[in-house]
């Protein structure tokens, strides 16, 4: 059995996720407006000018990525479905950066 944050620090598994809970919030809170600032035209050009300096895509202020990085057990009668070039089973992972 893999070890656990409740395991390591002998708390209950309700316990371990009020902490993370209470934590995230607390995060949110206070660091917020410093990291996701309320967006404004000049954030929108500055993104759409540092996206395409460094990708060359003009207009563009978001991407999506996909990653084969959640391996996973082989679904039933999946096939190929789920198997990627890395040679395993896996979900996509999809994410906004």
């Amino acid at each position: 059995m893999t070890p656990t944050i409740g395991h390591s620090l002998r708390v209950g598994f309700t316990t371990v996720s009020a902490i993370v809970t209470e934590v995230c919030e607390a995060i949110c809170r206070h660091m917020e407006y410093i990291y996701l600032p309320e967006p404004t035209e000049n954030i929108w050009k500055k993104c759409a000018e540092e996206f395409e300096n460094r990708w060359g895509f003009p207009n563009c202020i978001g991407s999506v990525d996909g990653k084969h990085n959640i391996t996973i057990k082989r679904p039933n009668n999946s096939g190929s479905n789920c198997w990627c070039y890395l040679h395993k089973y896996s979900i996509v992972l999809m994410a906004k950066i």
